[in-house]
C-alpha cells in the first residue's frame, strides 16, 4: 500500500503492542465491569448481558475464524501459524466458486 515495507517499529506495534493492549482494555473492562445507570434508575443485570451479547456479536467471528484457519491450514503448528499471519496473494483469496484476481 506504501510502495515499501513499514520500519520495525510499526511492525512491532501492529504484530505485539496493539494486540496486547487491546487484550488488557478489555480483560481489565471485563474483569469489572462498571453498573449501568441513568439517573435514579438502575439497570438490572440480565440488560447488561445483552449488551454484551450485542457488543461481542460484531467482532467474535474474527476470533473464530483465526481459529477456523490454524485449524484447516496443513502443516505443523509453527508453520500453520506462519501462513497465517503471511498476507495472501490475490489468486488465494476465495470468492465463492470464484477466485478474485486484482491488481
Amino acid at each position: 500500500m506504501l510502495g515499501s515495507a513499514p520500519g520495525w517499529y510499526w511492525r512491532v506495534c501492529w504484530v505485539a503492542i496493539s494486540p496486547l493492549f487491546l487484550l488488557f482494555v478489555t480483560c481489565s473492562f471485563l474483569s469489572n465491569p462498571p453498573e449501568l445507570r441513568l439517573f435514579d434508575y438502575d439497570y438490572p443485570y440480565w440488560t447488561t448481558v445483552v449488551g454484551y451479547c450485542i457488543g461481542t456479536s460484531s467482532i467474535i467471528f474474527i476470533p473464530i475464524y483465526m481459529v477456523y484457519r490454524l485449524v484447516i491450514t496443513p502443516g505443523t503448528l509453527k508453520e500453520r501459524i506462519l501462513k497465517s499471519i503471511t498476507p495472501e496473494t490475490a489468486t488465494e483469496i476465495p470468492f465463492g466458486d470464484i477466485r478474485m484476481n486484482t491488481v
